[in-house]
């Protein structure tokens, strides 16, 4: 009886997120300024990163910069806040893809009219927004600053020199990033280092989301976290939660001990997770929570300018 109970609860947890996901995502409708807004930050992200690309495809994106103008052109006509930092960082990197191609007399009226010109004309300059050159020498220097600078220094690198971490310094990074806080102390986090350039490239194509540097990436780590240590079907989600955490402190660590890296998404269907566990024998108990591709970074390189949100738009007081 209960296992039964357990099992009821967890289907009518999961229905309860079904419903709540269909109803408050961007994926099924653009109904408030907070759908609207995440589809905008979406679009402009993907913009950055094709524009920290080198050497750079002009005329990149063109389909990614058409959505974004069209939502840009929504939020205002629906006279949402123009002073949003996203909405305005939104304009600031179509601003900078703009001036790319006018600097080098690449004609982009096919993407961009001109009624789309005049609005990024009007609210570009507001907000910093595209990229940030970086030299390598320097990208660390903040490495053992107090943690406020530290964690401020931190970026995601996309563009690696090809040298190898040696798998002490990685023993290392993984006994720091083991100070992660996890749900009863359980840590049931787990870390694939995939050392094989290779297998390595074969995975990337499975995640798919570092096509244009994926050829740079020589080591890869695989952050998961086993099912096998939550105890309730109340838990479920824990393992996003206790996976989460630990990530973040797995690139903090990464930092700490100047390794660049980038954690790439893993948000995919169950197949791609299959595809995973046939390629390098992934035990089924353990859920993938991201893929993180590490190594040292070229003598210089770009980062996208993603703006943070001010702190009234994060905070609500609740007195």
């Amino acid at each position: 009886m209960h296992k039964l109970i357990g099992i009821l609860s967890l289907t009518v947890d999961h229905l309860f997120e079904f419903i709540r996901f269909v109803q408050f995502s961007n994926g099924f409708s653009l109904n408030s300024s907070d759908k609207l807004r995440g589809k905008i930050v979406f679009r402009y992200h993907s913009i950055e990163k094709g524009l920290i690309n080198d050497p750079i495809r002009y005329r990149f994106g063109k389909i990614k910069i058409q959505k974004l103008l069209r939502y840009l052109s929504l939020w205002v006509e629906r006279k949402y806040s123009t002073s949003d930092s996203q909405f305005l960082t939104a304009c600031s990197v179509v601003k900078s893809y703009m001036d790319l191609h006018i600097i080098n007399n690449i004609d982009i009226s096919d993407i961009i009219n001109e009624k789309e010109n005049c609005l990024i004309d009007s609210f570009s300059g507001k907000q910093k927004g595209g990229t940030i050159q970086i030299q390598a020498k320097n990208y660390f220097n903040l490495a053992l600053a107090s943690f406020d600078q530290f964690s401020s220094s931190r970026r995601s690198v996309r563009h690696f020199n090809g040298q190898m971490v040696d798998v002490e310094t990685i023993g290392k990074v993984i006994q720091l990033a083991g100070n992660a806080p996890s749900v009863c102390n359980r840590q049931g986090y787990k870390v694939k280092l995939i050392n094989n350039p290779i297998l390595a490239g074969e995975i990337l194509k499975i995640q798919g989301g570092l096509n244009s540097t994926a050829n740079t990436v020589r080591q890869l780590i695989i952050v998961s976290v086993d099912r096998s240590v939550f105890v309730s079907s109340a838990e479920w989600y824990e393992v996003f939660i206790d996976g989460g955490i630990y990530l973040q402190n797995l690139l903090y660590s990464l930092h700490f001990y100047r390794i660049a890296a980038v954690a790439l998404n893993w948000t995919k269907h169950f197949f791609l997770d299959k595809k995973i566990e046939k390629l390098i024998g992934f035990p089924k108990q353990e859920k993938i929570i991201a893929i993180v591709a590490i190594g040292y970074p070229v003598d210089s390189f770009k980062i996208p300018f993603s703006q943070r949100k001010k702190v009234n738009e994060t905070l609500d007081i609740i007195n």
